[in-house]
């Protein structure tokens, strides 16, 4: 008797498991890279990667800085946590170029976010402020410590005569590393910006420009730092010019004398010589002999109307001044402020 032979197992269902373990093994193997490629997608250009704060942290790009050493400094001065992951997103992007300013760096941005930043150029606005200073070189050292722009790049930028009538202390704001040049040109700007149609009618009613009116304003804001007795100063000085008188204003002597020390004006500095000696020379001098704030240009443009025509320091070292229509009045006032100066021995 012959045995039946078994049927042989067909390897079709053999054939199928081994292509659904295969197809799950593919599977795996793509969600394992898939996951890999998000973690260091993640970590390398979306994961926060500047430090958390309550303010926004100010980081300067100089010009020509590489980028490594951007970054270095952006870690070592605790504005990211991680820098060579920022170095491999810049890298990855074949990025070679930042943009030198001064950044705002907020907390919490990501590479991606922060490198557009340190490439666009958005770099930070800063409000730059000047007072009432007597000399370019005083400007210059004080919007130095503003701007990327040195002194000695200011004081040069500075150094024309024209330009001192041109610039009125206030708050402007300004991109950090605007230029010297450019600095100059934005002030100039808004002098003009200042002098609406409305205020060159006041000063054509007194006769004066634009830049006579600034030098007038320096000599009262240099007379008085009261600033309610301002336009009674301006009117004085505006009745000498109207007959012709000499200022004979003391600060424009220590002025021209450069020693701003002084604080009592004797015969031997009125001898000096010099355009700014307006015991000398009639007339208002050739420029403002500081950078006068608003309030003062606006106390010449509506300066008081009354008859003084002479001023001295009152003799209680107020501030506040002593006025005269006549000699012989300015000449008691004079000698009872000349009393208390003697009995302060203040000689100079």
């Amino acid at each position: 008797m012959t045995r039946a032979r078994r049927p042989k197992k067909s390897n079709k269902k053999s054939n199928k498991k081994s292509k659904l373990r295969r197809s799950a093994i593919m599977l795996l193997a793509m969600l394992v890279i898939g996951a890999c490629v998000a973690a260091f997608v993640w970590n390398v250009a979306l994961s926060p990667n500047t430090k958390a704060g309550d303010t926004q942290a100010l980081f300067i790009i100089d010009s020509g800085e590489k980028i490594q050493d951007v970054i270095q400094r952006l870690e070592g001065e605790g504005h990211v946590i991680y820098g060579s992951r920022l170095l491999h997103y810049f890298k990855l992007r074949r990025w070679d170029q930042m943009r030198p300013g001064r950044y705002e760096i907020p907390a919490g941005l990501n590479n991606r976010r922060l490198a557009n930043l340190l490439r666009s150029g958005s770099r930070e606005a800063v409000i730059v402020q000047f007072g009432g200073v007597r000399l370019p070189s005083d400007l210059a050292g004080i919007v130095a410590e503003q701007i990327v722009a040195d002194s000695a790049e200011l004081v040069s930028a500075l150094d024309h005569e024209n330009l001192r009538h041109h610039f009125i202390p206030n708050s402007y704001e300004l991109y950090w590393d605007v230029s010297a040049k450019d600095f100059v040109h934005r002030m100039q700007l808004e002098w003009e910006k200042w002098w609406t149609p409305q205020r060159r009618a006041l000063a054509e009613g007194l006769n004066l420009s634009p830049q006579e009116v600034h030098v007038l304003a320096s000599i009262v804001k240099a007379e008085t730092s009261k600033k309610d007795e301002a336009p009674i100063v301006a009117g004085l000085y505006l009745n000498r010019l109207r007959k012709g008188m000499h200022l004979q204003a003391d600060p424009t002597l220590i002025y021209a004398l450069g020693d701003f020390s002084i604080r009592r004006v004797l015969d031997v500095h009125r001898a000096v010589d010099s355009p700014y000696n307006t015991y000398k020379h009639a007339g208002l001098p050739p420029g403002p002999i500081n950078y006068p704030e608003p309030v003062y240009l606006e106390a010449v443009l509506k300066a008081e109307n009354h008859g003084y025509i002479f001023m001295c320091a009152r003799e209680d070292f107020s501030g506040y001044h002593n006025f005269a229509k006549t000699y012989r009045a300015h000449q008691r006032n004079a000698k009872r402020y000349q009393r208390e100066l003697n009995k302060q021995r203040v000689y100079r």
